[in-house]
């Protein structure tokens, strides 16, 4: 039977919380790809990259090589657009506008946990602040179980 909101385990908290600390990075990375794909690619048919022939996935041929390390590179691209994009949407999902503000400042824009109670609208407790936190982990792992992001097998 299909659950209509599955629970979530901490094995799904744990699992969200390696997202959003890899969140971070994954951005940059889509965002240095977008910009120099071209480069990437030219830089593996004009150099060293493209030659390997010691793994069996590669090929005696540096062209066909370069086609292989662009299509991985393009597809690590796009479950990291998959999964960043998931993340920010759960993240405005989050009904209560104190905790989707603090996971926003904490894990989308990457701000320290003294740094982020900074952006609270009046002075709150660590407790108080923890507890947002732990809430809004809650409602992102929800989110994304309800979606199958969780169950998901990511290759890259």
């Amino acid at each position: 039977m299909i659950e209509l909101f599955p629970s979530i385990t901490e094995q799904d908290k744990e699992q969200t919380k390696f997202y959003l600390k890899k969140y971070p990075d994954m951005k940059i990375l889509m965002k240095d790809y977008e910009k120099h794909a071209v480069d990437l690619y030219e830089t593996d048919v004009e150099g060293e990259t493209a030659k390997k022939e010691s793994n069996e996935e590669y090929y005696s041929n540096k062209t066909a090589n370069t086609v292989v390390f662009d299509e991985k590179r393009r597809l690590i691209y796009l479950e990291y657009k998959i999964l960043t994009e998931a993340i920010e949407r759960a993240v405005t999902l989050i009904i209560d506008e104190e905790e989707r503000k603090a996971m926003y400042y904490r894990h989308l824009r990457g701000y320290s946990y003294k740094e982020t109670m900074n952006f609270m609208p009046y002075s709150v407790s660590s407790k108080t602040f923890d507890r947002r936190l732990t809430e809004g982990l809650c409602s992102v792992t929800n989110t994304l179980k309800l979606w199958g992001v969780l169950e998901r097998e990511w290759k890259y």
